[in-house]
């Protein structure tokens, strides 16, 4: 059984303030699990009950401070959905939340130190701590991105910054998912400083120290607690902030966190915190009783990870330079890719056009054809190795690579890692993302296009074209040829099977 101590380490000072350590074993990064939300009401508990302590600084024991909530388990929760009650659901999901509404009115102050990365709930916590410093490393990324999930920060996110930071500035924040650097953070306020890692302890104590024996006041610790900025509710309301922060009308019906995002800024303003984390998670569930959310975490996240660590080149491949022939409209998107991959190139006008040459570690050159997706289904059938480059989206990018066995193959994943892309090794010598999209007829906004997606990539994996179809899901995302809340053509079809089996493409 683990301990509180088995995942924060406590250690209390002759000036009463307890320093809690974050330190997840065998993990990189810290992560809200169920284990984690138990430790840390083991560690209130205990703050509570020992007389020498007076106040509380919270750190971590990795390079980053916690990466929000464990994605498995929020995965989980939306299949929970599908059986339990909303009362059920309501205790299960606002655990964490009830946990910060009580760290944070705690009589023994608690300081977050904040010493790396902290993405949703781990910013979330540091938010319903009294004070809060973080590192001035720029590599430090802050945030709540939850939305790229199909999410909302269900912990106190969509509460806290607007009371923290106003309204307008909190709402870009939430709605794109976007982290800041520690500087930003600090401008905005939401820290109190940005200070060096190696004083970032000692300035977090001196504070705590500060605060010992005072009470907790709302509004001393908000800026914006009255909220005098945020509009009453409408549903007109909500459409045009989501508008005025670059949502179209059309993601803010797709996607349901958008307007559930907005609606909770806005029924929850002015309300206490306790009242409005309530408001919160009422939005929560109206996501976890969606099926977009449980989409978006499993081909997004999930299955990412898998495709990542399952397609990734070997450690000992390296690409030493590369060589491009004269790139034509029809490979445009390579410049600005290659460009931006730091990789020493040379320009050789004697390739043939759209031919690019890698160079790799052991001195073999490997010749490639080079295409964009969008002009992928023109190309001619190709007398050499090809990858067909999918435009940069919300999600990444895809490098299909086909016709390559072996090393050459290889060296095109690494290429594709140097690219921020995910490699994918077609079968076949077409390219089946440029086969799947001209499927959609050019556009993703119907429910007509994603059967017909669908229909298509069943049939290809009928044809032996796709093998595994969970990370097919992750690639078609990725390369723009399915829309996130759909999960992909092969989750669609599973949605919807039986419908589609009736669909004149089936037949």
């Amino acid at each position: 059984m683990t301990s509180m101590q088995d995942l924060i380490r406590t250690e209390v000072g002759s000036d009463g303030v307890l320093l809690a350590t974050i330190d997840m074993p065998g993990r990189t990064m810290n992560v809200f699990s169920s284990e984690l939300m138990d430790a840390l009401e083991a560690l209130m508990d205990e703050v509570d009950a020992r007389a020498e302590v007076r106040s509380v600084v919270v750190t971590s024991g990795k390079p980053s401070f916690l990466a929000g909530a464990d994605l498995v388990m929020v995965r989980g929760f939306t299949e929970r959905a599908s059986t339990a009650t909303h009362e059920e659901m309501f205790a299960l999901c606002g655990r964490l939340g009830r946990l910060f509404v009580r760290l944070e009115a705690s009589a023994k102050p608690y300081v977050a130190a904040i010493n790396g990365t902290a993405l949703g709930g781990g910013l979330e916590l540091a938010l319903a701590c009294r004070e809060r410093l973080v590192t001035d490393d720029p590599r430090a990324l802050l945030g709540v991105p939850e939305v790229r999930w199909g999410l909302l920060p269900g912990a106190g996110g969509t509460q806290r910054l607007p009371r923290l930071v106003g309204f307008e500035a909190a709402m870009p924040l939430l709605l794109s998912g976007r982290p800041i650097d520690p500087n930003t953070a600090v401008t905005l306020g939401l820290f109190a400083a940005a200070v060096p890692a190696e004083e970032l302890i000692e300035r977090a104590r001196k504070l705590a120290v500060r605060l010992q024996g005072e009470p907790y006041d709302a509004a001393r610790k908000f800026s914006h607690l009255r909220q005098a900025d945020v509009p009453q509710h409408s549903d007109e309301t909500a459409r045009r902030i989501a508008r005025d922060h670059g949502v179209s009308d059309g993601d803010f019906a797709r996607y349901p966190a958008f307007s559930a995002i907005v609606d909770s800024v806005l029924f929850g303003a002015r309300l206490p915190l306790d009242k409005a984390s309530d408001v919160e998670m009422r939005q929560f569930l109206r996501l976890m009783f969606s099926p977009v959310a449980g989409n978006m975490i499993r081909s997004l996240f999930l299955n990412r990870l898998r495709a990542d660590r399952e397609w990734a080149p070997p450690e000992d491949v390296r690409i030493e330079r590369v060589t491009l022939g004269p790139l034509s409209a029809a490979a445009q998107g390579w410049a600005d890719a290659l460009a931006k991959s730091k990789l020493p190139q040379a320009l050789d006008t004697g390739l043939p056009a759209d031919t690019i040459e890698l160079l790799d570690g052991r001195g073999t050159r490997h010749r490639v054809a080079a295409c964009d997706l969008a002009n992928a289904a023109r190309a001619d059938a190709p007398s050499m190795p090809t990858a067909v480059l999918s435009p940069k989206g919300p999600y990444g990018r895809v490098l299909e690579i086909i016709g390559a066995e072996g090393e050459a193959a290889d060296v095109l994943a690494r290429l594709a890692v140097r690219l921020n892309a995910l490699p994918y090794r077609s079968r076949g010598n077409e390219s089946v993302l440029a086969r799947l999209k001209a499927a959609t007829l050019g556009t993703l906004s119907t429910e007509e296009s994603l059967d017909r997606l669908a229909l298509a990539a069943q049939t290809m994996a009928a044809q032996d074209r796709i093998a595994d179809t969970e990370l097919f899901d992750v690639v078609a995302c990725a390369a723009g040829i399915a829309p996130a809340f759909s999960g992909g053509p092969f989750t669609h079809f599973a949605q919807h099977r039986d419908r589609l089996l009736q669909h004149p493409a089936a037949a």
